[in-house]
């Protein structure tokens, strides 16, 4: 832009020099940008395509500037000269400034905005049109004032021109070089869109978007197809990419090759018949079937008894979706056949063929499979119902099963990948499981990701149902970390009051930890630190029920600040969190204070009643006053532990073993026979065990 207005300063005043009246400029400017204007035109139309074509972006960048050096040095040149000769050295000048700037220089600037995404392609072009270009011409201004006061000539305002244009040169290289890192990662990120109007012209365009085709990375492969497909380069696209070890990448390829017409590659489709994957199998035959012109099942059909386990799945997918009733009840004994292998490998064909039928043929043989001894076939079997779902909807009876499974840590995230292909129609029958206490425990503390993996309203409401059920504190601690991982826009206000009361819980459950750590006398063996509880190092070690109690205290200090974290900007609320525990004062105080400032109200209260830096006196006195905590003595609370019901919680078997084995290693005797007692009556048999393993070493003294 700056050496623009240097060359329109030039321009004029050579005009100026060639003629005498203003009649003579009048005529020279009108003819002059007439014929330059159609000349443009006719370049671009002509030329601009080719140069893209032939030698590509980083020449077309380069030929503006060129030009106008040119142009530059023959004005120069010609300074000396007659005055027709300066004329025709402007001329040069200004049709390389003005001509190319419109045409070639324009298209090719153009080209550069394709790798960005079109978000910030649109950002980038307002500041460039707005801000960057006017301010080039101010600049242009002030580099011009010492022609304004006579300090140098028109034409020596050229050495300024040269000058820019060698770093404009510079420049180009520089851009070229990010123009092509810049698209690779573009392709890479999938961040261009196939509906752009991409100019596929330019030689080192589509020489990058071709070479892409040969990368490993399955997004890259996907989106060059894309943009080449988009824009009719269908035939550039390489065959062999049907041995790329995506499927996805194999399965758009084949149908590239269908809509290029490339019967020449019929051979190496027909190999894809006996692809892995039961959907390459089927398109597979589609496609050699549109390309022979033949009817796809008269296709398959020989293939039904012919080949390995993978080709005979492949036909039976086939004519199971596309034959007529006779076909099919051939290929369903077929499917029989492969279904009653003792082979796994073959099994696995079989369920990889059912993914690729139509729902709900065939659905009672897909749900037998779920139960297979294999896991690996299971696993088949529950990406075939993925695959069955995403292409034809729900359907309720797989769900069932599929919950079962999610007790089973080798297909689990399989199985949680099939349930959230389901999409919200499936959160009822999953919130059931969530709440239904006779559901296996592993299916209960699995559903909470599930669920919340879905991402909808419903199933946030689902989530926070349950946090006031303390039944099980693992299946809690995966729920809260459900919800912290939530999105903050799918957490209505209206949901705050129950998050806040499930913050009230884990601060009652934090303080009576302390209240019961108190009574056995912990402070010989500890000091507090905020929420923190840190043994000493000089001190007995601390008892087995006295560990278990911290360490709850402690989940309950993190349940507490996920809560929080779904209130309020989760970034900052794990950072106080992080520093509340440090052993530092003043990054503790630091937390307190910005907790102090964001917290409200009876929140506020609730939180420092467990987290606050008051002395552990103070904060024994706000258990009883504020919450009703009852403080007790050692021999109180060991009693209360034995009495509670293994099956009240999922810690509570672990809180009474300890227990028993703190009155019997203290030698509380008071308390021996309610151990004795536990020993016929408990109803876990581990309790009883141990009351047992107790009662006969204290034999006498029962």
């Amino acid at each position: 832009v700056v050496v623009a207005q240097i060359v329109d300063l030039q321009f004029n005043w050579a005009v100026e020099q060639a003629t005498t009246t203003q009649d003579q400029r009048t005529q020279f400017f009108g003819n002059f940008y007439s014929i330059m204007s159609i000349s443009a035109f006719a370049f671009q139309l002509v030329f601009t395509s080719r140069i893209h074509r032939v030698l590509g972006v980083g020449f077309a960048m380069r030929v503006l500037p060129v030009t106008m050096g040119i142009g530059t040095v023959a004005l120069f040149v010609a300074a000396g000269f007659k005055e027709a000769v300066l004329k025709s050295a402007s001329l040069i000048l200004k049709v390389g400034e003005n001509g190319l700037r419109y045409s070639l220089d324009q298209a090719t600037r153009e080209l550069l905005f394709l790798p960005i995404p079109s978000n910030s392609r649109l950002k980038a072009k307002a500041f460039i049109d707005v801000l960057v270009q006017r301010g080039a011409k101010g600049l242009a201004a002030l580099l011009l004032l010492p022609v304004t006061f006579g300090l140098i000539t028109v034409v020596q305002a050229g050495w300024i021109s040269l000058a820019l244009i060698a770093v404009w040169l510079g420049v180009t290289t520089w851009a070229f070089r990010e123009y092509v890192q810049s698209f690779r990662q573009g392709l890479k990120q999938g961040s261009m869109d196939a509906g752009d109007s991409i100019n596929l012209s330019d030689i080192k365009t589509l020489e990058l978007l071709v070479r892409s085709l040969g990368s490993s990375d399955e997004k890259q492969v996907l989106h060059s197809l894309d943009l080449l497909v988009a824009h009719g380069k269908e035939s550039l696209v390489p065959p062999l990419l049907l041995y790329h070890d995506s499927a996805r990448v194999r399965l758009q390829t084949l149908s590239t090759l269908e809509r290029a017409g490339r019967s020449d590659s019929t051979e190496l489709i027909e190999r894809r018949l006996g692809d892995e994957d039961a959907e390459v199998r089927a398109e597979a035959a589609r496609v050699l079937a549109s390309l022979h012109g033949r009817d796809i099942c008269e296709l398959m059909l020989p293939r039904l008894h012919l080949g390995d386990s993978g080709v005979r799945a492949g036909a039976v997918a086939c004519i199971a979706n596309h034959g007529d009733a006779a076909m099919q009840a051939e290929a369903a004994e077929e499917l029989r056949n492969l279904l009653s292998d003792a082979s796994s490998s073959t099994r696995q064909d079989a369920v990889k063929a059912l993914g690729a039928i139509r729902d709900p043929m065939f659905q009672e043989h897909l749900i037998k499979l779920l139960y297979d001894p294999d896991s690996e076939v299971v696993r088949e079997a529950v990406q075939a119902v993925r695959r069955r779902v995403a292409r034809g909807g729900y359907n309720p009876l797989y769900v069932p099963t599929l919950s079962a499974l999610l007790q089973h840590r080798r297909v689990k995230h399989d199985v949680r990948e099939a349930l959230i292909a389901f999409g919200e129609d499936v959160l009822p029958t999953l919130t059931h499981y969530l709440n239904d206490e006779e559901e296996t425990k592993w299916v209960r503390r699995a559903l909470p990701k599930t669920i919340a993996a879905i991402g909808s309203p419903a199933a946030v409401h689902a989530l926070t149902e349950c946090l006031l059920d303390d039944s099980d504190s693992f299946l809690r601690c995966k729920v809260l970390e459900a919800i912290s991982n939530l999105p903050r826009d799918l957490l209505e206000p209206s949901l705050f009051p129950i998050l806040e009361e499930a913050i009230r819980v884990e601060a009652v459950g934090y303080l009576e930890c302390l209240v019961d750590l108190h009574a056995l006398g912990f402070e010989q063996r500890a000091r507090t630190s905020g929420p923190r509880i840190i043994w000493r190092q000089d001190a007995q070690p601390p008892h087995l029920l006295e560990r278990l109690l911290v360490e709850s205290s402690e989940d309950h200090v993190s349940n507490m600040f996920s809560l929080l974290a779904a209130i309020y900007p989760a970034k900052d609320v794990r950072a106080a969190h992080t520093s509340i525990l440090s052993d530092q004062p003043k990054v503790r105080s630091h937390a307190l204070e910005y907790l102090d400032n964001t917290l409200g109200g009876a929140l506020r209260s609730t939180v420092f009643a467990a987290i606050g830096d008051q002395p552990l006196e103070k904060k024994l006195e706000t258990a009883a006053r504020t919450f009703g905590i009852v403080l007790s003595d050692q021999i109180s609370t060991l009693e209360k532990w034995l009495n509670v019901d293994p099956t009240s919680h999922s810690d509570a078997s672990n809180m009474v073993i300890a227990a028993i084995y703190s009155i019997y290693s203290e030698q509380i005797t008071q308390l021996y026979s309610k151990v004795d007692g536990l020993r016929k009556t408990a109803s876990a048999g581990v309790i009883a065990e141990t009351a047992a393993w107790v009662g006969d070493r204290v034999g006498s003294k029962t």
